[in-house]
């Protein structure tokens, strides 16, 4: 079961093709620019804050994420002379918010540049100038496309961060190869990612492991699950669930502990997945072991 889990995700992460396709669309929207605007919609709109957090950590660009509806109503129509380029993550169930989003972009004349998955026909016709690298989405598609992230804003990184960057893009590129060790080193917190994917739960995350939660509560969940930031969860103990499953890294310990306490002070419960790794690839390791539950392991 272990060497066919292995193969599983190397058929449906192989990164061959379309990172070159992704890392050409992105350099010419941040080569030689100070800032830019991310943004993304659909069902993981995590996946552009994800981006952003790689943009500002590993290269010499200022990137802000800025939600598309507050980008279409509120910022693209009132900023004439100071136009920021804007790079959109498009991921499932988003194509309604993309349309209006581009749309208004294309009317206050901002540079765009899109990834997604393959769009309807009626958006390609319409947005025929927006510069864009398509991804299949698969089985595994949101480790997919945060791997080809990942790997894209490592390959831009500052001179003085190659020795990190270089790490980052093996990891994107190797995941497979180390799935099954990661589902023996994380067997104890993947009987808790059972329960919580079958009951009602609230799952909690710290800022790089949002995409986790997302995945957990939006489309694998089998029952209630809602996911909120580490800082407020404890708020929430009580509502739909006293038991919390918490996404974390090693580097937050200290930070998160203050809020555990909250948390169990009003009668919750908490299994806590850390990662131990990069915060940068987190994610990455905390879906390989989502997608193992889900497969029915």
């Amino acid at each position: 079961m272990k060497s066919e889990w292995g193969r599983v995700v190397k058929e449906s992460l192989n990164l061959d093709r379309e990172k070159e396709v992704v890392l050409d669309l992105v350099r010419k929207v941040l080569d030689g620019r100070r800032h830019a605007i991310v943004s993304s919609v659909g069902l993981f709109r995590s996946v552009g804050r994800y981006f952003t957090q790689l943009v500002n950590s590993l290269t010499s660009v200022s990137a802000f994420y800025v939600e598309p509806h507050e980008l279409t109503y509120y910022i693209a129509p009132y900023d004439e002379g100071r136009e920021v380029d804007v790079l959109i993550v498009s991921t499932p169930d988003g194509a309604n918010d993309l349309y209006v989003l581009l749309d208004q972009l294309t009317l206050t004349g901002h540079r765009v540049a899109l990834i997604s998955e393959p769009l309807p026909e009626v958006l390609k016709q319409r947005f025929a100038w927006v510069e864009r690298a398509e991804i299949s989405w698969g089985s595994m598609g949101l480790l997919k496309l945060l791997s080809l992230l990942a790997y894209t804003a490592s390959s831009l990184s500052k001179q003085e961060l190659q020795v990190r960057t270089k790490r980052i893009k093996e990891e994107c590129l190797t995941l497979a190869e180390v799935a099954d060790d990661l589902i023996e080193r994380y067997d104890r917190e993947l009987k808790a990612v059972r329960e919580a994917l079958s009951e009602p739960y609230l799952i909690t995350y710290t800022p790089t492991l949002e995409p986790a939660a997302e995945l957990a509560s939006l489309a694998l969940s089998k029952s209630v699950a809602i996911a909120v930031e580490v800082p407020v969860s404890y708020l929430y103990v009580g509502k739909i669930s006293s038991k919390v499953l918490a996404f974390t890294t090693d580097v937050e310990v200290y930070t998160v502990r203050y809020y555990f306490n909250k948390i169990v002070e009003k009668g919750g419960t908490i299994s806590e997945v850390r990662l131990r790794t990069d915060p940068l690839t987190a994610p990455l390791y905390a879906l390989l072991l989502l997608y193992y539950v889900a497969a029915g392991n």
